[in-house]
């Protein structure tokens, strides 16, 4: 805790829509604990609110809201997800650490978005997209770097495509350029408190249509534990109380990472099979209640 202060009220904020039918459950489990939706306009720096656990489902969208978690952590506020790493990581940042840490990803290349000439001439050049497409192979992918909901994801099948998709992004974006993993099964394997883990088969489609499944884990077998093993080692160096890791293996059996990096995963009833909704919001409100009773704090790299 920072000198001369403490945080005595053990009141739990909610950075989320109040029609928000996942965090209602969740609260539905916190009977006993003072809970209350935030709304904040302008705020006196540094920051003072009574919270003990600020649990943010929204800041992902809204700059001023990560900001404003960010100053509650720094005065002891345990916020549910880390506002400091989640700033931090990104596709580039997360292949960058979970590489190191022995998650195998496709090959990856990114992509500089538009850059002014007169001030960068010589310190960036524009790709290669020819090389880009025979080191990737096409068809492959092209997506932002920090990228949400398969936005602006597309999967380009020749040079001349991958051009036109680039020259009309790159002003806006910047991007990665991914081999394409022709799928053979699709997991994602949802994490909470660094330690919990439940693989859910799920079938990836955009525009929050992807399908999950009720999974028999058995036809993961014995590589079970190891993909266990690297979701928490990568959420543990990202500092992630709640994430989203979404594997899938190929045909010949090979494990890959498609996305290491979901702060603020999708959990809705109509989409998931009731057994996978109701753990996932027990573990969800077990994790709050961990935070609410202890004297934890975020991991904050400048402290």
């Amino acid at each position: 805790m920072l000198a001369g202060y403490t945080i005595e009220a053990m009141v739990v904020g909610i950075l989320e829509l109040r029609s928000d039918r996942f965090i209602n459950d969740v609260i539905s489990r916190l009977s006993g604990t003072a809970v209350e939706f935030m709304c904040t306009t302008g705020e006196r720096i540094p920051i003072e609110r009574s919270y003990r656990v600020v649990v943010d489902r929204l800041s992902f969208r809204y700059p001023f809201l990560k900001e404003i978690v960010k100053s509650l952590a720094l005065r002891g506020t345990y916020v549910i997800n880390n506002p400091f790493a989640a700033s931090a990581t990104n596709k580039i940042i997360e292949i960058d650490v979970g590489s190191r840490l022995g998650l195998p990803f496709p090959k990856t290349m990114v992509l500089p978005g538009q850059l002014s000439t007169d001030e960068t001439e010589g310190l960036v050049s524009p790709p290669y997209l020819e090389q880009v497409a025979e080191e990737l192979g096409l068809p492959c992918v092209l997506k932002p770097f920090d990228g949400y909901a398969w936005e602006d994801v597309y999967v380009v099948n020749s040079s001349e495509e991958l051009s036109q998709m680039y020259r009309s992004l790159c002003s806006r974006r910047i991007l990665l350029a991914q081999q394409l993993i022709k799928f053979k099964d699709y997991f994602r394997v949802f994490c909470f408190d660094k330690r919990d883990v439940l693989f859910i088969k799920w079938i990836p489609k955009p525009l929050a249509m992807g399908q999950y499944l009720y999974t028999d884990t058995s036809s993961i077998g014995e590589m079970r534990s190891w993909l266990t093993e690297l979701t928490i080692k990568l959420n543990q160096a990202l500092d992630l109380d709640v994430n989203a890791v979404e594997w899938c293996t190929d045909d010949k059996g090979q494990w890959w990472v498609i996305d290491a990096f979901n702060e603020v995963p999708d959990v809705t009833p109509e989409a998931l099979p009731p057994d996978y909704y109701t753990w996932i919001v027990d573990r969800f409100a077990a994790g709050i209640r961990d935070k609410l009773d202890s004297g934890k704090r975020n991991r904050i790299p400048f402290y």
